[in-house]
Order: C-alpha cells, then sequence, then structure tokens
C-alpha cells in the first residue's frame, strides 16, 4: 500500500497516435485531442472508480504518443521506483508479429516492471 512516506501512484494511459496524418489535416485539432481524452476516459474509467472508492489518492496523467516509449519518458520524469502495467495476453508468435508494448518497457526499463495478465 502507498503508505511510506513520499509515496505515490501515478496513472498513465497513452493513446496511440493512430489517426493518419492525410485524416488530420481536414480535422480541427481541438477536435481531435477532445477524441483522444475522451477514448482515454473509457479507458481508465474502471480503475479510477475503484481507486476512489478505495480512496487511494493517485495523479493521472493521460499522454498520446508512441505507447512504450511514452510509459518509459513519464516513468523517468516522475522518478517511479517501479512501473506496473497490464498485459494483454496475447501469444508469443502475436508478440513477436506485432511487437510488444509491454516486451519493449520491460526491455528498457531502468527500474522493476510487475506485470499483471
Amino acid at each position: 500500500m502507498l503508505t511510506s512516506k513520499g509515496s505515490s501512484l501515478v496513472i498513465i494511459h497513452v493513446e496511440a497516435d493512430v489517426i493518419p496524418l492525410e485524416v488530420t489535416q481536414y480535422i480541427p485539432k481541438k477536435s481531435i485531442n477532445e477524441w483522444y481524452a475522451d477514448q482515454g476516459k473509457k479507458a481508465v474509467k474502471a480503475v479510477l472508480f475503484k481507486l476512489d472508492t478505495a480512496g487511494i489518492k493517485y495523479k493521472l496523467v493521460q499522454k498520446v504518443g508512441p505507447v512504450a516509449d511514452t510509459i518509459l519518458e513519464e516513468a523517468k520524469a516522475s522518478k517511479a521506483e517501479m512501473i506496473v502495467m497490464g498485459s494483454h495476453g496475447r501469444s508469443s508468435l502475436m508478440s513477436l508479429v506485432m511487437g510488444s508494448i509491454t516486451t519493449q518497457v520491460l526491455s528498457q526499463a531502468k527500474q522493476p516492471v510487475l506485470i499483471i495478465k
């Protein structure tokens, strides 16, 4: 539990920048940013509800960009002692073919990484 003096919980949700440049030139940047923010809110809604219900304080960081790199940058910026992240549980073959954010974070992180499946 986060009871040690100075301990804190940072929840980071990163949306991959998936809207092609050919499309973004026709949509106002504000609309795109609102769409990403809405997607992020939907993604973290359940976990934030559980944390709020349990009275656990946290800082929410929502970003858009390359997911693994952004997680690692935020971990460094917040001086994280550990990264805890979920895994989609894809097969080894699927991870090999598609790449794995979890694998990237695990191989590049400077701190321990706890993977929750």
